[in-house]
């Protein structure tokens, strides 16, 4: 039974504003937005049989922007559901619905609603980025931003790798001559094991472009040359490459594995770095992997003929202000 309330000034019912007939239903605690635990008292009115808090709990907003007003009744909108690239917005009022797209966000208010996702700043989450494309493992990724004063998890490590993998950009690099190669990896799929053919197509150690697929034929080699639109291709011999160049009208030479080392070497790289993530797990995020591997490829390499550095330890602060000066560039988030 619930029992009437002692207070001297007991609050009035936010509903039938009734004074008097308010009784203590329960008392418990609620975590505030700055992390110290609040007591609340839980009240029932004994008129309108409904129930409130007193004192009124503010909750932490999931989202830094204002959250729209419906356009018919003029009240707040609450959150239905939450996307990757939209939150869903409905009113309790009138069932009107409406979406905010998060791409069209700062970057500050895009890394602000990632889910489970503490409020680093951008450097922090940049560098980790930076970090798990150097060959690092996202253990030792936290140990290292650890010893800078952050504590993440592995899973909000993890959720802005994948966030930022999805979202960088890459488009294919005209090129007049290019040599192609093909790498072979394992992924499971289910209870099976399946082959994944990485297609790389190389100009000047630059990796113009890639495909990536789970067949080998020339489909997956005319998607590699078509859009670098080259005079003359390298291979090491696939009859794909040689069967896409004569449909596409375009000079074909096969070489030797020792000759076509720009293709050769950046399968090498990849080997690295797949190593290190024991393989892929998902086949979903694949694709995005090797976009943000061929992205970060061609701007280390870059950045090392810039700086003129014999290897790659050399260039990793002036990467890491690369990526905070331009990442509106690089990070398709509008």
């Amino acid at each position: 039974m619930p029992r009437k309330s002692d207070f001297s000034n007991r609050p009035r019912c936010p509903y039938c504003d009734h004074p008097t007939k308010v009784y203590i239903n329960a008392h418990y605690h609620r975590r505030a937005p700055d992390g110290s635990l609040v007591q609340v008292t839980s009240f029932i009115c004994s008129e309108c049989k409904r129930t409130f808090s007193f004192p009124k709990a503010q909750r932490k907003k999931r989202f830094d922007f204002p959250y729209p007003r419906c356009p018919h009744c003029d009240r707040p909108m609450k959150i239905s559901k939450v996307r990757h690239s939209y939150v869903r917005f409905r009113c309790r009022t009138c069932d009107f619905k409406t979406n905010v797209d998060l791409f069209t966000l700062s970057l500050v208010e895009y890394f602000s609603s990632i889910r489970f996702s503490p409020k680093y700043p951008i450097s922090v989450c940049l560098h980790a980025f930076e970090l798990f494309y150097s060959n690092l493992s996202i253990r030792q990724i936290r140990n290292v931003l650890i010893s800078q004063g952050y504590s993440p998890s592995v899973s909000t490590i993890y959720q802005w790798i994948i966030n930022l993998s999805k979202a960088i950009v890459f488009s294919p690099i005209l090129s007049d001559i290019i040599n192609v190669d093909e790498k072979f990896e394992k992924i499971k799929i289910g209870d099976e094991r399946r082959n994944l053919y990485i297609f790389f197509a190389v100009s000047k150690y630059r990796i113009v472009n890639f495909v990536v697929s789970t067949n080998r034929d020339t489909f997956e080699a005319l998607q590699l040359i078509f859009p670098c639109k080259p005079k003359l291709v390298y291979s090491d011999g696939l009859p794909s490459y040689a069967v896409a160049c004569e449909k596409l009208n375009i000079k074909h030479k096969i070489i030797d594995s020792k000759k076509n080392q720009p293709a050769e070497s950046r399968n090498s790289l990849l080997a690295m770095f797949t190593q290190v993530r024991r393989g892929f797990k998902k086949l979903s995020n694949v694709f995005y992997y090797i976009k943000a591997f061929v992205v970060m490829h061609n701007i280390k390499r870059e950045l090392r003929i810039k700086h003129q550095a014999k290897n790659w330890t050399k260039i990793q602060k002036p990467l890491l202000n690369y990526l905070f000066e331009h990442h509106q560039e690089l990070f398709a988030l509008q």
